[in-house]
């Protein structure tokens, strides 16, 4: 047994009980955060997306209105970027907030299959087209 073998601390359990979910990647948290910071000086969401995706080599694919409530300034962009340790691309939703303040990113999940397969075609067609 290697001494660092047995240093290694147990992993942080979750405040609400045992979790399934994988945690999200340090992209995620750095597109968000870089999105907040640009929505003030980008008007268009779609500009803020696309400036916080330059320093992470990433793809705007597209944006559609998404808000929750009639009348709502929601958004949802679909882009592409790769996570640290791997050169795949991979696909994520970034989520503006019905009052155009706050964005989060998401990763595509069952809860947005639509979106998803949306997107997924979306990428089929550009890549159809590149050919």
């Amino acid at each position: 047994m290697r001494l660092s073998d047995s240093l290694a601390l147990p992993a942080p359990a979750s405040i609400n009980g045992p979790t399934t979910r994988a945690p999200e990647p340090i992209e995620f948290t750095e597109l968000a955060l870089t999105v907040d910071l640009l929505l003030e000086s980008h008007p268009l969401f779609s500009d803020a997306v696309k400036a916080a995706l330059l320093p992470l080599d990433g793809e705007f694919l597209f944006d559609l209105p998404h808000a929750d409530k009639p009348g709502g300034k929601g958004r949802v962009a679909a882009v592409r970027i790769r996570y640290a340790g791997s050169d795949a691309v991979k696909l994520a939703f970034v989520f503006l907030s019905d009052d155009a303040m706050d964005a989060r990113v998401a990763p595509p999940d069952t809860e947005l299959d639509h979106l998803k397969s949306f997107a997924e075609s979306f990428v089929g067609v550009l890549e159809k087209i590149a050919d």
